[in-house]
C-alpha cells in the first residue's frame, strides 16, 4: 500500500461481468448497497486500497451520485460502460482512456 497514491476505482454496472475488467491484478469490491451514500462508500474503499485499481459494482443511480459529487453530468464511459475514477488526498479525478 503506498500511502499518498491515489487509488483507481473502476465502476461497472452491477450484475455485469467484473472479472478482467481492470486488468490483471484489479481487486474486486462488493457490490455498493442500494441506499449506500457512494461519496463516502468509494472515498473508504479509496483510502484502504491507495496505489491499487479496484473494480466496484454499481448501479446507474450510483454512478450518477459519484459524478454529481464531482461537478458532472456525464463521464467517458468505457466500454461495457465502466467509468474510472482516481480517488486520493488530492481529490477525485475522472480518468480517460480504458
Amino acid at each position: 500500500m503506498a500511502l499518498h497514491c491515489a487509488a483507481t476505482l473502476v465502476l461497472v454496472p452491477a450484475g455485469g461481468p467484473v472479472e478482467g475488467v481492470a486488468g490483471s491484478g484489479a481487486l474486486v469490491a462488493e457490490e455498493l448497497a442500494p441506499g449506500t451514500d457512494v461519496v463516502d462508500a468509494l472515498q473508504a474503499l479509496a483510502d484502504v486500497h491507495r496505489g491499487e485499481r479496484v473494480v466496484v459494482p454499481v448501479t446507474g443511480d450510483q454512478v450518477a451520485a459519484a459524478l454529481e459529487h464531482l461537478g458532472r453530468t456525464h463521464a467517458p464511459v468505457g466500454s461495457g460502460g465502466v467509468v474510472r475514477l482516481e480517488v486520493g488526498d488530492d481529490g477525485w479525478a475522472l480518468l480517460t482512456g480504458e
